[in-house]
């Protein structure tokens, strides 16, 4: 008995030993236990989705992810707190969940507590991952601000998957006209406001400040383009039904059973590519509701997405002065921003696509964006470029081709904004 025992054990042995070995060969670096969790996570909720598939993801968005919001554009779809509350150790708060920020373990609407420090992230999915992966290097670094030492620190995400300016900037008007306290309130963004106006919204002639695939989320859709929609949207649940699968105990202590998601993920990914390049040849007449106001033919894009961001942040930190907190601009990293770090071939192979649809407008835009962010730090604003955070970094940070970063990546970056917040003079003041 004792020697099938030890027999079967050797053989589990031998076979993680082999699966790790395959998955190292198959994404082109070494993975953990805890980097398949997160990317399973994402591929739960649609975030590795929008990021690996290869192909033109993204420019038609179905809505599995999120619901129509009559301020903001959309939020997150509540059942995915269900959905993450599974790939994760505490339930998340109803409130939050129902408000449509769902990653959040307390509510999103706080009271005012001196031994408390509420800390409100806004931005895209890497603002939201950031509050996950990152929250313990961030709290750390934050713990040594003179106005929140000694207190406890309470990180929000106000983030979701997608989200541009001026999306922060009214979500952040909506939760504090609905009660919402802050002690600090942190921005970071710069990758969606330029990549999705150039790459996603204006090739379907969308307004470029309108969110995220709104031609999809509002357009008076025919029956064959809702045909369309399904077989993109089936496709898709078959992945967040079969990454909650693998994320389920024992099956998330395996890396066997990693290296069968990550296979079977690929796959699925590449058909949904697929069905939505065929979606883009179907773009209809022009549509008031689905594409916004039209813009002059000489108008440039990226122009109009860069002062909308500037002015976007202007008006938060505006906000956040007239009520006494403490605003901070970060600018995120990005793979595609030159020189912005050191890439081995291993990462490379997974993190940059010379054919990415985000590619152009990051590298031709993102010294505009540290244009007009100089020029709010030159205001007052509480403006950090952030964006070579990784530029003596040569260990792999992303986890794809679009933006998002691994946990080591996440703990970087929020170290690093940490540090900048402590030391800034909004928060020398003990409480």
């Amino acid at each position: 008995m004792l020697l099938a025992i030890a027999t079967g054990l050797v053989a589990i042995v031998a076979l993680e030993g082999f699966s790790c070995a395959a998955l190292r060969v198959s994404e082109g670096r070494w993975l953990g236990l805890a980097d398949l969790g997160a990317a399973r996570a994402g591929a739960a909720e649609g975030e590795r989705g929008e990021a690996l598939t290869r192909g033109p993801a993204g420019r038609i968005r179905r809505g599995r992810v999120s619901v129509l919001h009559p301020y903001l554009g959309y939020v997150m779809h509540p059942r995915l707190a269900a959905s993450r509350s599974r790939l994760a150790s505490a339930a998340f708060h109803p409130l939050s969940v129902e408000l449509g920020f769902p990653h959040n373990r307390e509510s999103v609407l706080q009271a005012p507590d001196p031994a408390r420090a509420v800390v409100g992230i806004f931005g895209g999915s890497v603002a939201d991952i950031l509050t996950e992966y990152g929250a313990d290097a961030l709290r750390a670094t934050l713990e040594e601000a003179p106005a929140f030492r000694g207190r406890e620190i309470v990180l929000l995400s106000l983030a979701a998957p997608g989200y541009k300016q001026p999306q922060a900037l009214m979500a952040l008007n909506y939760l504090l006209v609905l009660g919402a306290h802050f002690d600090a309130v942190v921005n970071l963004d710069g990758v969606n406001e330029l990549a999705l106006p150039e790459s996603e919204l204006a090739p379907l002639g969308v307004a470029p400040f309108y969110p995220r695939a709104w031609h999809a989320r509002a357009a008076q859709l025919s029956p064959e383009l809702l045909r369309s929609l399904g077989r993109v949207a089936h496709l898709e649940e078959v992945r967040r039904e079969r990454a909650l699968l693998f994320s389920r105990v024992p099956l998330r202590w395996s890396l066997t059973a990693g290296l069968t998601w990550s296979l079977l993920d690929r796959r699925l990914a590449a058909r949904a590519a697929a069905a939505e390049s065929v979606l883009l040849e179907r773009r209809g007449r022009y549509d008031p509701q689905a594409h916004g106001p039209r813009l002059a033919s000489d108008d440039d894009v990226q122009s109009r997405a860069v002062s909308v961001w500037q002015h976007s942040s202007r008006q938060m930190a505006r906000l956040c002065a007239s009520l006494g907190i403490p605003y901070f601009h970060f600018l995120q990293p990005n793979q595609y921003v030159l020189g912005a770090k050191p890439m081995g071939a291993a990462e490379r192979r997974i993190a940059f696509r010379e054919d990415s649809p985000m590619r152009l407008p990051i590298e031709r835009g993102y010294a505009r964006l540290r244009e007009a962010g100089a020029a709010l730090a030159a205001e007052g604003v509480a403006f950090n470029d952030s964006s070579n955070v990784f530029v003596d970094v040569a260990e792999p940070a992303y986890v794809d081709d679009c933006c998002h970063l691994d946990v080591l990546g996440n703990r970087l970056l929020g170290t690093a904004i940490g540090r900048a917040m402590a030391s800034a003079p909004a928060l020398a003041t003990p409480p």
